[in-house]
């Protein structure tokens, strides 16, 4: 008999880790990112990859993490969007490469 309640307990044990860890993949945090060049500039968006994304009141940021403003965005720029649940974070905006 005390080897079946072992059983039962070490079983007990396994399905609540497993709950557990069910449970927080649930509430993680769902972290993205876009990649690519800026196709076009508007007032308070850029076009990449052929989607529009609003980046009014987002940080912009450049390969340094410095604050830069919007005058930088323009046709050509390396850019990488970073989504936090599906809402714009950051826009890194790198320099451009010269060869």
């Amino acid at each position: 008999m005390p080897t079946n309640i072992k059983k039962k307990c070490i079983t007990f044990i396994v399905l609540l880790f497993y709950c557990l860890t069910l449970a927080s993949l649930c509430y993680a945090e769902k972290v993205r990112t876009v990649e690519g060049l800026i196709e076009d500039v508007s007032n308070d968006s850029i076009k990449v990859r052929g989607k529009y994304y609003n980046i009014s009141d987002t940080p912009l940021k450049n390969a340094s993490g410095k604050n830069i403003s919007k005058d930088r965005l323009r046709a050509g720029k390396k850019v990488e969007i970073f989504f936090l649940n599906d809402r714009i974070k950051t826009v890194l905006v790198y320099e451009d490469m010269v060869e």
